[in-house]
């Protein structure tokens, strides 16, 4: 199983968990958190896509039964765990308290998105869960039509996706769709684009033409995104127009999976060191994306505690390079814990190959 990880898809989603880290700490009124926002999210979904097969599956039992275990439980775990976290110290304990239990119930067990727990993130499990479901059933019914059909079935659906907030008021129950639904109309589309370009090869097959494609993919996801978008984000189903929201999350994905493969299409891949690090990021993205914002929580305290000035990620930071500098070292933290034991992991498993 291991050996069966795709290196650039594992280098890809380290510099996409890096992006996440750095999205939930910059001004989120600066330029930069639009311009991640606008595809940092959308990228995994892309990736998952890239590795998605939908063969495996010969009933829609089959994928509760498999995604649900690898998905659905652990977010209720992950929910579970952060809620004894937050309920041990007291100035985490406050906010859920504030909230009510009624209303931290409704979030996680309907919306799919807990609330004041450090880990809204996980949001991502349910809806790329719900996402590869739609997924599999537009591939069942759809996959062997003709290009057009598939074409104009996948704009819909798109559109569908950026749309929905305006059905948001007319609901009977809630707010918005239960178990990130709503979140996976736009998902699936990346989903969809992630299995075929996976199945055609499309990265690889344009890794030749990097040089070129990243830097003007960069620059046009820029345009698109911040320049002519204002905020966007797939989690709360908030878009500008569909084809600039479109147009920037599709090039910033291709900038982002592009520049992983150049590791293996190019001289950079004589770096083996940089690229063997961001594999080794992207092979443990999951721990990493989960425990992201309580270790950015713990440095802004500890910094507070030992300097007496206070940040406050997302809200008010000094500038760029101090919302930069408490990313990476976020990431240095969590990865001073995953690395020794992703260690005692490959020496236990060796142990286990040679046995008799």
């Amino acid at each position: 199983m291991h050996g069966s990880r795709i290196p650039e898809i594992d280098i890809a989603k380290g510099f996409a968990i890096f992006l996440v880290i750095l999205g939930h700490i910059v001004t989120i009124h600066h330029t930069l958190f639009r311009w991640i926002f606008s595809f940092h999210m959308p990228v995994f979904f892309f990736l998952s896509g890239m590795t998605f097969r939908p063969e495996r599956y010969h009933c829609i039992r089959d994928y509760i039964s498999a995604k649900g275990r690898r998905l659905i439980l652990p977010y209720l775990i992950i929910t579970f765990a952060a809620f004894l976290i937050c309920m041990a110290r007291p100035d985490y304990r406050l906010p859920v308290i504030a909230d009510g239990w009624r209303h931290q119930l409704k979030w996680i067990f309907w919306y799919a998105q807990p609330q004041n727990l450090y880990v809204g993130q996980i949001w991502f499990l349910v809806a790329l869960f719900m996402a590869e479901l739609i997924s599999l059933l537009w591939i069942r019914f759809l996959g062997d039509k003709s290009i057009c059909i598939r074409l104009f079935s996948l704009l819909a659906l798109g559109l569908a996706g950026v749309s929905i907030r305006m059905i948001f008021p007319y609901l009977p129950v809630g707010e918005r769709l239960p178990w990130k639904l709503d979140t996976a109309l736009t998902a699936s589309v990346f989903v969809i684009a992630g299995y075929y370009a996976g199945r055609t090869n499309l990265p690889e097959r344009l890794a030749p033409l990097s040089s070129f494609l990243i830097p003007v993919s960069i620059w046009l996801s820029f345009y698109f995104g911040p320049m002519l978008s204002s905020y966007v984000n797939i989690c709360d189903c908030a878009y500008d127009a569909a084809p600039y929201y479109y147009t920037a999350a599709f090039l910033g994905i291709a900038a982002l999976v592009l520049t992983a493969y150049l590791g293996r299409h190019s001289c950079l891949a004589r770096f083996r060191r940089f690229w063997g690090f961001w594999q080794f990021c992207g092979r443990y993205s999951m721990p990493i994306f989960v425990g992201q914002t309580f270790v950015i929580y713990f440095l802004v305290e500890t910094i507070e505690r030992f300097t007496g000035i206070r940040l406050h990620p997302m809200d008010v930071m000094p500038n760029n390079l101090a919302s930069l500098a408490l990313a990476a070292a976020t990431l240095a933290l969590m990865l001073a814990f995953i690395w020794p034991w992703s260690q005692w992991k490959g020496r236990k498993r060796d142990q286990t190959d040679i046995l008799p």
